[in-house]
């Protein structure tokens, strides 16, 4: 009877957060919101006829919201595509890194080079700023041409990178196939020179072919903050003056960056005055350029490398990026690199630059071409409710997921307690928390058929999943005398692999998922619900072997089953390899399966284990590779670095993997709970004495699971990029379980002393 309360009242309070009004994000589910196309591949760009143009206006510290009052903007988005785009770099979010990084095609840094771009016959010093790169540099430049003097800082500081990169690796490839560069305007404030839309044209010498960066293109305006912005008549005038022979030209608008820097100096009624007109400036200078723009020949892109915070405060994250003319049709954008409607990255913009204009992509540019999907009515509003959602997630996500390690640490701790001091009655209690330590992990997974309006719905929503689940779970097991880790396993597991295969709608949206905010990973399992999948898959197939023990053929067979499409579904590149995940889950799964039957883990079997891992690993990276480069994922990519420059690419690999985890395990809460639930495996070893010796006759398929899940945390932590988090994970279904076997061990133990 209190079972069946119970139930009712998280029904109740499910129902409630659910019918809740919402204040942000409308009532329409989170997975909804975020994913706003099913079409993930789209059209891609068709390639310029002889002659083409692409013409890139920066405006940066643009933001989405911007543009639904902004005419010219609005109607051009009606006849091209429109998408957010991740703006990150290999350091910090500035205006230089991320200018730089457009330019090169990957993440790269170009710290402290923002003043350094110049007209080649700009004063600076004691001569002009052509006698000083040849001073840097020993090159000589035409009159008329610009320099980033900066050039050798910036290539020294991305020295270092752990994979090639090329700052200007745009610009070369635009002067090797014998076409021409320009960059029109800046972004000066008083503080100093903002000359970083060089470092998008330039090629790898710091070289771009024509232009005018100078004070020239400037008016005095005395009611601008800082008295000087983008004089937008003499910008149209020079672009008209540019030669025809120029096939990549940038405009720098500047206006809404000087904003920005100097928010701190200015009062917010009087920023609001500004933004809103230098927009008005903005919009109908964009109007009048596209006027001059031949739509069968010249592309148009509009874009703002740097995300702002704007009139409000509040972080934009991702930025707004539009497509019009030659080759585009309306829509909204997509990339290869994403695989996610409505998501580029900044690294796409080169490849898709070159592809325009029928170039080859260098080897070294991690982005794709983007390509268009089909079009949505009311795409703007569609972007928005999109970049909201995945905001909302991006903030309550690190709260959320402290609070709930900080809840398996307590839980561990106290149930230690109980197991050493003999708190039998106390232990009882715990059984059902420990069982939704397994339960939030699928509550999250849940968590994007709902709405999800305001952090404090969330939070609610969460609690009532979890309440819910952990009740049911136990419901069942008191009922129909099923497993609860059978019944929990196999729902984490199998939502898992479904969501993989569908695509992964609802990992892109939860809270243990990735987001494009982070931009780390865009699709596949990623490394928390990799370690969540592989442990819940060996605790949930060895509980079903301890359960029904007289069915023990079929269920090997049925195991070994699941565990091979586990691996596919971790490996297969059309589904995003996870290449970590796929050795963890395949030296897990083999030493799993093997100890099931009967064989020991002697050093043959070891090294078998290892082949059978390495085996799996190669044939898909073999089927990737020739895949066409748009479908490839990473693993193809790399495999043709490792195949073009040999064993210093694999050096370059695996520095990077061992520093990432170096890093995280010194910085991450996640290691904290690895390393608890590690040592409390190992205490529980040892003491009570008995007791796991108890558990190891009693539940000996199950007690091979625990050392498959020991196993895939281990390999996870060596060969994640972030192994410590999947490694964390992954004891989800160690640690929590065994503790909670030990205290029904230990309370039926209590009534014979």
């Amino acid at each position: 009877m209190k079972t069946r309360r119970s139930i009712i009242i998280t029904a109740l309070i499910f129902f409630m957060a659910f019918f809740q009004t919402p204040l942000q994000a409308g009532i329409e589910p989170a997975l909804q919101a975020a994913l706003p196309s099913k079409d993930k591949q789209g059209k891609p760009f068709i390639p310029a006829p002889r002659g083409g143009r692409v013409v890139m206006v920066v405006v940066d510290r643009l933001g989405l919201s911007d543009l639904k009052h902004l005419p010219h903007l609005q109607k051009l988005e009606q006849q091209g595509a429109l998408g957010l785009m991740n703006g990150n770099t290999a350091g910090a979010l500035t205006p230089e890194n991320t200018y730089a990084t457009i330019g090169a095609g990957v993440h790269v840094t170009a710290y402290g080079t923002a003043s350094l771009g110049f007209n080649a016959q700009e004063r600076f010093e004691k001569g002009t700023a052509a006698e000083e790169f040849y001073r840097r540099t020993g090159m000589a430049v035409k009159p008329g041409a610009l320099v980033q003097l900066g050039i050798v800082r910036i290539h020294r500081q991305n020295q270092q990178l752990p994979y090639p990169a090329i700052p200007g690796a745009l610009g070369s490839a635009l002067h090797k196939a014998g076409l021409k560069t320009a960059v029109l305007g800046n972004a000066d404030v008083p503080q100093g020179l903002r000359r970083q839309a060089l470092n998008i044209a330039m090629d790898e010498k710091g070289v771009v072919d024509y232009g005018n960066v100078g004070t020239a293109m400037l008016a005095s305006d005395p009611s601008f903050p800082g008295g000087l912005r983008t004089d937008y008549e003499k910008l149209l005038h020079a672009f008209d003056r540019l030669p025809p022979e120029v096939s990549l030209a940038v405009l720098e608008l500047g206006d809404l960056s000087r904003l920005e820097e100097m928010h701190g100096d200015v009062l917010d009624k009087v920023m609001e005055k500004q933004r809103r007109l230098t927009l008005e400036r903005v919009d109908q200078f964009i109007g009048e350029l596209a006027c001059r723009l031949d739509p069968h020949r010249d592309l148009l892109l509009i874009l703002s490398p740097t995300p702002g915070k704007g009139v409000s405060g509040s972080s934009n994250y991702l930025t707004p990026i539009m497509a019009v003319g030659a080759g585009v049709t309306p829509g909204i954008l997509s990339s290869p690199t994403t695989k996610r409607a409505g998501v580029v990255m900044n690294t796409d913009i080169a490849p898709t630059v070159l592809h325009f204009l029928r170039i080859g992509v260098p080897g070294e540019m991690t982005g794709q071409p983007m390509r268009v999907t089909t079009p949505e009515k009311g795409q703007i509003g569609l972007l928005e409710r999109m970049l909201n959602q995945l905001s909302l997630t991006y903030n309550i996500r690190p709260n959320i997921q402290k609070g709930y390690i900080f809840y398996q640490l307590i839980l561990l701790l106290v149930s230690l307690y109980c197991i050493f001091w003999r708190r039998t009655r106390l232990g009882q209690v715990l059984e059902p928390f420990l069982l939704s330590v397994m339960v939030v992990p699928l509550a999250y997974l849940l968590l994007p058929l709902l709405p999800q309006p305001t952090a404090g719905v969330i939070v609610l929503e969460i609690l009532t999943l979890t309440v819910l689940v952990t009740t049911l779970t136990v419901f069942m097991h008191r009922r129909w005398r099923l497993d609860p880790f059978i019944f929990l396993c196999f729902a984490n597991g199998g939502l898992i692999l479904l969501d993989a295969v569908l695509g992964g709608p609802l990992q892109k949206t939860a809270i243990m998922g990735y987001d494009p905010i982070v931009g780390a990973r865009f699709y596949g399992i990623g490394n928390e619900y990799m370690g969540i999948l592989i442990g819940s898959m060996i605790i949930g197939s060895t509980a079903l072997l301890t359960r029904l023990p007289h069915w023990r053929k079929p269920l090997l067979s049925f195991t070994g089953v699941i565990y091979l499409v586990t691996i596919y579904v971790l490996a297969a590149p059309q589904l995003g390899t996870n290449v970590g995940g796929t050795i963890a889950a395949a030296g897990a799964f083999f030493t799993t399966f093997l100890l099931l039957t009967g064989r020991p883990l002697t050093i043959h079997n070891v090294i078998r284990i290892g082949l059978g891992a390495m085996a799996v690993l190669v044939a898909f990276m073999i089927y990737d590779l020739h895949r066409p480069p748009w479908l490839q994922s990473h693993i193809g990519r790399n495999t043709a670095l490792v195949l073009q420059g040999g064993w210093p690419v694999v050096v370059d690999i695996i520095q990077r993997k061992s520093e990432l985890n170096i890093k995280l395990v010194r910085y991450t809460i996640w290691s904290r709970i690895f390393l608890a639930s590690l040592g409390s495996l190992v205490l529980l070893f040892h003491r009570p004495v008995g007791v796991m010796a108890a558990i190891r006759s009693k539940y000996p398929d199950l007690f091979r699971g625990f050392v498959g899940v020991t196993t895939a945390s281990i390999l996870a932590l060596i060969f994640n990029d972030s192994g410590i988090v999947a490694a964390a994970t992954t004891m989800v279904f160690g640690a929590p379980p065994m503790v909670y076997l030990v205290l029904k061990e230990i309370g039926e133990e209590t009534p014979k002393m």
